[in-house]
Parts: C-alpha cells; structure tokens; sequence
C-alpha cells in the first residue's frame, strides 16, 4: 500500500447528542440475530489469498478471510436487522440489513470496541441514509487518488454518536476483490488525549463492483503508550490538542512491529478478505 503523508487532527467539539453512549460496545450494539457461525476450517492453498499466511481460513456465504495465528481463536457471523430512518431516529441509528462478524478470542483483552469486520450493501445504505453517501463518495477519492490533500475525517463505518477525534497511518490497500483505505484512530463525543484503550485499527473498503461495502475494528496497542498517565482535566483543551498532536506525530513515526498487534499482520488479514456477496 502507499502511505500517504501524515496528518494530524483534532476536533474541539464537545457533542450534544441525543444518545448517551459513546460507541457501541458489546452491550450498546444494534439488536442482532445470531446465525450460526461460518465454518472454520484450515487455511488451504486455494484459500483466496495473494500471499502464504499461517492462520486459519473462516468462510461463509458471504466472505472468507484469514485469521492470522494469534489475532483471534473464532468468529461469529450475525445478521443484523435493518433500521430504516423514522422520526426520532438520529442518523447514526439508520442501516441496512448487514452482515457483522464478531472476532472473539482476540489478542487484547482491555478494550474499549468490539471486534467485528463488517459487510454492508452500499445501494441500500445510500438510500436510507444521505450522509452515509456522502462518507462513500469520498472514501472512492480517495482510493483513486490518495495523494489527494486528506480531509478533516475519513470515511468511517459503522456509524457512531461520537466524533473521529485523530486519525494517523493512513495508507491505502488492496483485499481479495476490493480495495480501501485503512489508519489508526479513535472516537469521542468530547476532547481527551489518545490512550491504548480507546484506539483502534480501521479498514474502510469497497468491493471492485462497488457493491459492498467492507469495514473493519481491530483494536491496537502502541508500545510508548502502555503506562502512560492519562491526564483528567478535560477543560484544558490546549493541552489536550498538544498531546493529541504530539502522539498522533509520533504513531505515524512508529514501526509495525511496536503495535500490538503488529501492523502488518493486521494488514494482512485485511488483504486476505474475499467478498461473495449477501443473498
């Protein structure tokens, strides 16, 4: 992938928001069916991959991906049931039937997000939600030129009542039939400075026939902020936007391999995903 210059982001803007939450956790997640789990099964040599990886090969009717060795022991594929748009309905709370994919077992435990790669049907989400279109418009820019000046956020599904607070290693990428972009990031509905917590890999990507539309959250820890004192004063804004800036330098200084996980493996479990498509 070709990585992009860095850029550094911070938003001062404390949210007034109808939810209370801010970011779907376990708990907080959109009601959803569990169906039963795709098959695991050994990785293969036809699994639909452009490189050997040592991991183990999920399918289902939908996509397959490969989960690299140490990154997660399971996945469970759910439905979730549409939510069309209705009057007292935020825009966040409006999707598509779509497809999510729990990772359990994964390889950190203190984390804010759940684990899950997500499959949405474009033409159905455009059409419920406008400002849904406009993130996609943007995000297909950016994959046809990501030399481009890069915006104040980037395109970012699922949605959340929360505001992408910095965003660093930007890089684009290509998976099995599709290509998106993926960073580091994390979401708040007010300012505070970057913690290992709250931080999360993300892959934002769209299949070759723009049909799909595939989206990633795999939480990642950086070497330099384990330990590290999170300050409490939320009213000081110029010392929280300095930090921000400060660590946001410094993640796009850091090698792969001070990230846990590394950022390669989590890249290559990305590249690895093959999109079939939702019946």
């Amino acid at each position: 992938y070709n990585m992009h210059k860095k850029q550094i982001i911070f938003i001062f803007l404390i949210f007034v928001l109808i939810a209370c939450s801010p970011n779907p956790s376990a708990s907080e997640q959109p009601s959803v069916e569990t169906i039963v789990a795709g098959t695991l099964e050994a990785l293969t040599a036809s699994a639909p991959v452009s490189t050997e990886v040592n991991g183990t090969l999920f399918t289902d009717d939908n996509l397959s991906f490969v989960i690299p060795i140490g990154i997660a022991t399971s996945v469970t594929e759910e439905v979730v049931q549409a939510v069309p748009p209705s009057e007292g309905t935020p825009w966040w709370g409006v999707y598509p039937e779509h497809r999510q994919y729990h990772l359990a077992g994964y390889a950190l435990t203190d984390v804010f997000h759940r684990v899950d790669i997500y499959l949405y049907p474009i033409e159905e989400y455009v059409a419920m939600n406008e400002d849904v279109g406009i993130g996609i418009e943007t995000l297909q820019s950016l994959i046809a030129n990501p030399n481009q000046p890069l915006p104040e956020r980037l395109p970012f599904l699922p949605t959340f009542n929360a505001s992408q607070m910095f965003y660093s290693n930007f890089g684009t990428m290509t998976f099995q039939n599709g290509s998106g972009i993926r960073y580091i990031t994390g979401f708040s509905q007010f300012p505070h400075p970057i913690s290992n917590i709250g931080m999360f890999y993300t892959f934002q990507g769209i299949t070759n026939d723009g049909v799909y539309y595939v989206s990633a959250i795999l939480p990642i820890n950086v070497d330099f902020l384990v330990g590290y004192p999170t300050p409490t004063d939320q009213g000081d804004f110029v010392f929280i936007e300095s930090e921000v800036i400060r660590v946001t330098d410094q993640l796009n200084n850091t090698s792969s391999d001070s990230f846990t996980p590394k950022l390669t493996v989590l890249d290559t479990l990305i590249q690895s995903i093959n999109v079939t498509g939702i019946p």
